[in-house]
């Protein structure tokens, strides 16, 4: 059974194929008996049609019993394609459009239907042994290589009345194309003038059939199709002859594993088959600078039928397609040298810029080396336009990066609902950061694009909060299930069947009786969405909401139950099993889409194209930061909710998650796999090589089956191939990557080397048997080399001299010029002589053993003029020499950044003149006092921050102000801390609007907050005539205020706590543009916490005492 063809494969087809092979290595697959293995390729002489293109009788005959006998005749005609290929028929051409190849390149195209060369008849000599033998088929089809000057139609020839379309209305508008050929309806080519032609209309012709001819002169037509004798020489007295077309078309069936474009065509074992036409024509052999060469795609079609003896001037030849190259002198570099240069260019992925680059000399050598480092770390300038509408500079990076990537692709708790809350600033330049903004912007937009997707994401959160919402009203409201109400039935029989004898039902007195019906008020639950806030006022625990939207999204993302298909399954959907929403598996599939990348605009992935030059080799690592901002956009949409905390996608982030953590049976219990690692290889051997093969080694060793490393491997431009790796390069994962010319695509050659003066042939060794893999045959050492000359022709066996010499070959293999008239270039191979004289040299040379054949094929013929196939091979070692590690450049406001303590000055400044600030920290609920209340709801402190003294005596500016301060829970041991935690609003200035406060905070590895900083940044940015920072003049007052912060309660009364910077208590850093650290300094204010008052005071009293307290103290 032949496996199916692939149809508009999936981005992660890879991933599929991959689950395909284990099941086939576990023989859970059939396998066809031609399969053929990874890196193997079998060719075929030929592939007939059922039925050729052409006419046909059916002639039927029935017998009965009696005198007469019933015969009819029933005429078909098989139509077609003959004068135009159906589209998509062309897989590729060599040399490709507008590159340059040597002379002795036989151009070849490679078709996707491995029977379009025989579609048509071109011969009727059906009693040739070796088509009797079935071993060879003449073609349809043919390859010529031509210059300008061989097409090129004079001014008379196509306009003038005795030129060639005299006869045909409208002849002033007919012009050559590009590729020297002209449009011509076929009802007219009979019209033509001086022209004798063998394309003639079929019963399917209509009046507008047209096809392209081009006009080949009658001596260059005679040398191509003339017959030859036994050596090879040329007999243009007879013809013509098309049987040695048969040696230059064959099939050819491949593997397509590690090939970018073959592989989306093929089937879902790999296995693809083409039909190669190659020419026997070379390029000019007597060029010394480049030279513009045509290749046609010709019709060979009725040429067997044509009157030999017309003296017609032009032959008028209908050609299916047309490319042209440039045809250069043997001193240009080739193949093998491009993939050398190729492999020299390898590094990672950014800008090659240093320090030395940056000419201008008024910047400071603090802010170039910071400039170089950003750009070394793949970072770009950008225009970038702020919320007040001034356009500035910014930095921006895509998703690959040079540097190695720390992150946890697992973890990602930073939900954003504008994007704009993820831009950093760099506050050694001024210059802000808007990576992860633009990506959270493109993951919204394309989510907007695709309606499918937001319909169904729609709907997956309507089912997430619904059945969350359903679980958390269950949950308030302690109601049972229907199993447990079922349970409980029996008890409530017997329940009812004792209360005939209780003494309470038997009391006469009214007012017992009446207390039996009397229930205490019960307070009435809130179980709406907003009413989960009371459960944690405080922030002690987590939102109990958050676990049943969890479970929610856990039973919409999962698969379905085998025993119950109704029913969710504990399994997620992992899209080798049936989902349990279908609106799940539509928004799964879009997320995964784009975490391999998939139509994501290539300037958001390489955001400078210096950053990936030609003939390159670009590797980098995915920014799974990236990749988290980006889904975080598309999943922001269709959220009517909550605006400002919105579970629901939490939830779905969870889902992910748990789709990414659980192992997958039919990929060996391995997890999803996502992409770490990559490259780009930019070159022109990609537009050459489309389908240039990659394989992944280690140790120089194939790795197992077992392992998916290569996750996507695609072409995104014509000269440009995308990889994507799931593991990083390591001894252990994999080290090599193998860059080898695909079978399919490997270029011809009519020798060795091919001048004005010599074509020099390799013979190489050929195989009919397999001894020669278990015996280690040398295949690549030639049988024979021979060389021939264009004016010694030697009708005989030569003289070989030294063994390593070429030997002078026999007969005439290649024509550069008629004999009769030296100026028609003929650079033809004589090819019946030269497949005979391979053959009989393969019967002498080779045991019978490992050659054993009577006949040329074209099969055979192609194994000799097959190219030499090169492969670069690139290794990377487990350090990953081609990444360097950098300072840790935080892309959220999480963190704050630790200071970098640089050389002092020689002589440092005393500090006595430094300014001096006042320090106090109040609540606005009792401003005027140091105490603060340690109540059950948030307040808002008041961070009081006045300079006495020191504005005048120093001309200094303020680069920033930061306060650090401890997050402790109340039963940790230590010192007081105002919070456990922080999950107000922010924070704001007073009056001074010179600064801006920013909120961070410091964590531990395992991602815990242990300090609340904020930093009071000037909105000033730095340039070269202004320094960092904030005039010490107006930074009098700096005081702020931190809203909706949760007070620690501590069971005890005045809990102090200190700012004074020693271990465990706040601090307080000041920074100075002339110092080249900040100071510390000592504050002996102290802030008391006090129990709760009984009576605290109303909202009146509060607001009046905060108004009379116009000055704190």
């Amino acid at each position: 059974m032949v496996a199916r063809k692939r149809k508009n494969p999936s981005p992660r087809y890879l991933a599929f194929r991959h689950a395909r092979t284990l099941l086939r290595s576990r023989g859970l697959l059939a396998v066809d008996d031609d399969h053929l293995e990874a890196g193997h390729q079998r060719l075929h002489s030929y592939m007939t049609p059922g039925l050729y293109g052409g006419g046909y009788t059916i002639n039927t005959t029935q017998e009965i019993d009696g005198a007469d006998k019933l015969a009819d005749t029933q005429p078909f005609f098989v139509d077609k394609f003959l004068f135009k290929l159906p589209e998509g028929e062309i897989h590729s051409v060599y040399p490709p459009q507008g590159h340059k190849e040597w002379a002795e390149a036989l151009p070849h195209i490679v078709f996707n239907t491995p029977s379009t060369p025989w579609e048509w008849a071109a011969s009727n000599l059906d009693e040739e042994p070796d088509y009797k033998a079935n071993r060879n088929r003449v073609p349809w089809l043919a390859v010529f290589v031509f210059t300008k000057d061989e097409l090129e139609l004079s001014r008379e020839d196509l306009v003038e009345s005795n030129g060639i379309f005299g006869n045909i209305k409208g002849k002033e508008d007919i012009r050559q194309t590009k590729g020297l050929s002209v449009p011509v309806r076929v009802k007219d080519i009979e019209k033509l003038q001086k022209t004798v032609s063998p394309v003639k209309p079929t019963p399917t012709t209509t009046e507008d059939t047209t096809t392209e001819l081009i006009f080949l002169r009658r001596e260059l037509f005679t040398t191509l199709f003339c017959e030859q004798d036994q050596d090879g020489n040329l007999k243009k007295d007879s013809g013509p002859d098309v049987r040695p077309y048969r040696f230059l078309a064959h099939r050819r069936d491949i593997n397509s594993t590690g090939m970018a474009v073959a592989a989306k065509t093929a089937t879902e074992d790999d296995q693809q088959s083409y039909s190669v036409i190659l020419s026997h024509r070379t390029g000019p052999t007597l060029v010394t600078e480049p030279t513009n060469c045509i290749a046609h795609l010709v019709s060979i079609y009725n040429v067997q039928h044509m009157n030999w003896s017309d003296t017609s001037e032009f032959v008028a030849m209908s050609s299916l397609y047309s490319w042209s190259y440039s045809c250069y002198p043997s001193t240009t570099p080739n193949v093998h040298n491009q993939f050398v240069k190729l492999g020299e260019s390898c590094q990672m992925l950014h800008a090659a810029v240093e320090t030395e680059d940056l000419r201008v000399f008024d910047i400071p050598p603090k802010v170039k080396e910071r400039v170089v480092t950003r750009l070394q770390n793949g970072y770009t300038m950008a225009r970038y336009r702020v919320k007040t509408g001034e356009s500035t500079a910014c930095f921006t990076r895509g998703a690959f990066i040079p540097v190695a990537n720390i992150a946890a692709e697992d973890v990602w708790h930073e939900l954003s609902n504008s994007g704009s809350d993820l831009q950093v600033l760099d506050k050694q330049l001024g210059i802000m950061d808007i990576t992860y903004s633009a990506a959270w912007q493109l993951g919204r937009t394309m989510a907007i694009a695709d309606q499918s997707f937001v319909a169904s994401l729609g709907l997956v959160r309507k089912n997430i909060y619904d059945l969350g919402m359903y679980y958390y009203q269950l949950e308030l409201l302690s109601e049972r299930s229907r199993e447990q109400i079922i349970a409980a039935v029996p008890s409530l029989v017997q329940s009812l069947q004792s209360l005939q004898h209780s003494r309470q039902l038997s009391v006469t007195n009214s007012e017992s009786r009446f207390r039996r019906w009397f229930r205490p008020p019960v307070k009435p639950v809130d179980r709406s969405y907003a009413g989960r806030s009371r459960i944690n006022i405080h922030g002690e625990e987590e939102d109990p909401i958050n676990a049943h939207f969890h479970r929610a999204a856990r039973e919409i993302s999962s698969a379905c139950d085998k025993e119950s298909p109704d029913a969710p399954s504990k399994d997620p959907y992992n899209e080798y099993n049936t989902p349990f929403s279908a609106d799940w598996m539509t928004v799964l599939k879009w997320v995964l889409d784009r975490l391999v990348f998939s139509n994501i605009p290539t300037h958001y992935l390489v955001t400078d194209s210096s950053h990936l030059p030609a003939e390159s080799v670009r590797f980098f690592e995915v920014d799974t930061r990236w990749m988290n901002a980006m889904v975080d956009g598309a999943l922001s949409l269709a959220n009517y909710i909550d605006q400002e905390d919105d579970k629901v996608r939490k939830a779905i982030f969870h889902a992910i998650h748990l789709y990414r953590t659980t192992p997958i049976p039919e990929l060996d219990g391995e997890r999803p796999p996502l992409p770490v690692y990559g490259c780009y290889v930019r070159s022109a051997l990609i537009t050459k090589f489309p389908d240039l093969k990659v394989e992944i080694r280690r140790g120089g060793r194939p790795i197992e089956q077992e392992e998916l490393i290569l996750l996507r491997h695609d072409i995104v431009n014509v000269d440009t191939m995308f990889c994507l790796f799931s593991k990083h390069p390591s001894t252990s994962t994999w080290d090599e990557l193998w860059l080898t010319q695909p079978p399919h695509q490997q270029s011809f050659v009519a020798g060795a080397t091919v001048d004005a003066n010599r074509i020099k042939i390799p013979f190489r060794k050929a195989y009919t048997t397999n001894l020669w893999k278990e015996d280690g045959d040398d295949v690549n050492e030639p049988m024979k080399t021979f060389f021939w000359n264009p004016v010694e022709q030697s009708d005989g066996s030569g003289q070989s001299g030294d063994p390593n010499d070429p030997e002078k070959g026999p007969g005439v293999i290649y024509h550069w010029t008629d004999p009769d008239d030296q100026a028609v270039e003929v650079r033809r191979l004589s090819m019946e002589y030269y497949a005979q004289l391979y053959l009989e040299t393969a019967q002498n040379e080779m045991d019978s053993t490992r050659f054993d054949d009577e006949f040329a094929t074209s099969a055979l013929m192609a194994t000799q003029m097959n190219s030499f196939a090169w492969r670069l091979k690139i290794g990377l070692n487990g350090a990953n020499s081609l990444a360097t590690q950098v300072e840790r450049v935080n892309p959220f406001a999480e963190e704050a950044e630790p200071s970098v303590p640089l050389t002092l000055p020689a002589s440092p400044e005393a500090l006595d003149n430094r300014p001096y600030f006042v320090y106090k920290v109040r609540s606005m609920d009792n401003p005027g006092s140091r105490s603060i209340y340690m109540t059950k709801i948030p307040q808002d402190l008041i961070f009081h921050i006045v300079m006495q003294s020191g504005w005048g005596s120093l001309d200094t500016h303020l680069e920033y102000l930061r306060f650090t301060l401890p997050l402790k829970d109340p039963n940790a041991e230590g010192g007081a801390a105002l919070m456990k935690s922080y999950i107000g609003p922010g924070a704001y200035m007073l009056s001074n609007v010179r600064f801006n406060p920013v909120l961070s905070f410091c964590k531990t590895d395992e991602g815990v907050n242990t300090h609340l900083v904020i930093t009071l940044t000037p909105r000033k940015v730095a340039t070269n005539g202004r320094a960092p920072g904030v005039w010490v003049k107006n930074c009098r007052e700096l005081s702020f205020i931190l809203t909706g912060v949760y007070i620690n309660r501590y069971p005890t009364d005045n809990r102090r706590v200190s700012y004074n910077g020693k271990e465990g208590n706040g601090k307080v850093e000041v920074k100075y543009n002339d110092r080249t650290s900040p100071e510390v300094p000592e504050i002996q204010e102290e802030t008391r916490l006090r129990l709760e008052k009984k009576e605290a005071k109303s909202m009146k009293d509060t607001r009046a005492a905060f108004l009379e307290s116009a000055v704190l103290p």
